[in-house]
């Protein structure tokens, strides 16, 4: 393991490659990585060489900076913008091959007076209500795509409920099928799952899934399934401090905590500058030489304290924030942490700074 200044962020690549491969034969669709976010967290450059590596050959991206990092990755990539840009990023669209989601008429009749290959998929609304076309809208777009000198590339949709309620999703999926019922689909990407939904909609009316969460090694599917995913992350940082400090005594900003006992205290250089977020404190806990330490004080900008009264440490130890102890008998996984912070694993995840150099392990 590197010798370690601050935290780092250690990206298992067996892991991402066997999830990749897990997934595709638990869909039997083609599988499109998201990598926004800088991969949520993982470093884009990393996951999407990785990912090719394991023969993904379908990325999706939030903006088009993110298509243009995964376009000088990878020449050969196929890449989806999950949303219309501005009009003043079509040239950069054309220029790096990105493949578009499209959903307003007005964007639309601008693209079809663009000159050069424009490849879009159309996206409806079934129910998220975030963006997309209306369902009454649905075949006078088809219609306006398939007459034009666009090249409609697939139909799509997203599942706003996925992970909390089937029937929803059921609901949803059922308006989709019927709207694309009465239209020539051969040849055609059909998307519609995400996460979540992966793992019960085996309906093989559609041939792509855009995979996010799952692929880092999360399983959030509303469907308790046993399942073969690995977690893609690990987070750790060291010891830089000890000190004794005594009963009563308040550690860290706004004497949030008294110590109810004479205490040992460690530093760790690691805090929400980092992306390690702040509500940690006080549900959170790390590990240190196989047991579990309790974070004590608020966390700051660029460290965290640690009760490590109980065991025997010293400056350099390593510190697991994220990820199994040593002897496999302790894990702290994304969703511990999401639950310490009343929040989503998506948010912990892409909240990890690029202060934090990644490091692949195998």
């Amino acid at each position: 393991m590197k010798q370690m200044d601050r935290g780092y962020i250690f990206v298992n690549k067996s892991h991402l490659v066997s999830n990749l491969n897990y997934l595709s034969d638990l869909t039997k669709k083609e599988l499109c990585l998201v990598v926004k976010a800088n991969a949520y967290g993982h470093g884009i450059q990393w996951t999407v060489k990785t990912a090719e590596e394991a023969g993904i050959s379908w990325f999706a991206v939030a903006s088009v900076n993110e298509a243009i990092q995964v376009r000088n990755i990878s020449k050969g990539a196929r890449i989806l913008l999950l949303a219309e840009p501005s009009k003043s990023q079509i040239k950069n669209v054309l220029k790096n091959e990105i493949d578009l989601t499209v959903y307003n008429e007005e964007f639309i009749d601008e693209l079809i007076n663009v000159e050069g290959n424009l490849n879009v998929h159309l996206k409806v609304d079934t129910g998220m209500h975030r963006i997309g076309c209306e369902p009454e809208n649905f075949d006078k777009l088809m219609e306006k795509i398939q007459t034009s000198s666009l090249n409609l590339v697939g139909i799509c949709t997203h599942f706003p409920t996925a992970d909390t309620d089937e029937q929803y999703t059921q609901n949803a999926l059922n308006l989709f099928k019927a709207l694309i019922s009465g239209h020539d689909t051969d040849g055609l990407l059909l998307h519609v799952d995400n996460s979540a939904s992966s793992f019960y909609n085996s309906d093989d009316s559609f041939n792509m899934t855009r995979i996010g969460l799952a692929a880092y090694g999360t399983q959030i599917s509303i469907k308790n399934y046993d399942h073969n995913l690995m977690p893609t992350m690990e987070i750790k940082t060291r010891i830089s401090n000890l000190q004794k400090r005594n009963k009563g005594d308040a550690v860290s900003y706004g004497k949030s905590f008294e110590l109810e006992r004479d205490s040992t205290i460690a530093t760790a250089p690691i805090g929400y500058g980092d992306g390690y977020p702040w509500n940690s404190f006080p549900d959170g806990h790390v590990l240190v030489n196989n047991k579990i330490c309790k974070l004590i004080g608020r966390v700051t900008m660029d460290q965290i304290l640690i009760d490590v009264t109980d065991i025997k440490v010293k400056v350099d130890d390593e510190v697991t924030v994220l990820g199994k102890s040593e002897n496999g008998q302790h894990e702290i996984t994304v969703t511990d942490i999401a639950q310490w912070n009343k929040t989503i694993e998506w948010e912990i995840l892409t909240n990890m700074s690029r202060r934090l150099e990644r490091i692949e392990i195998e």
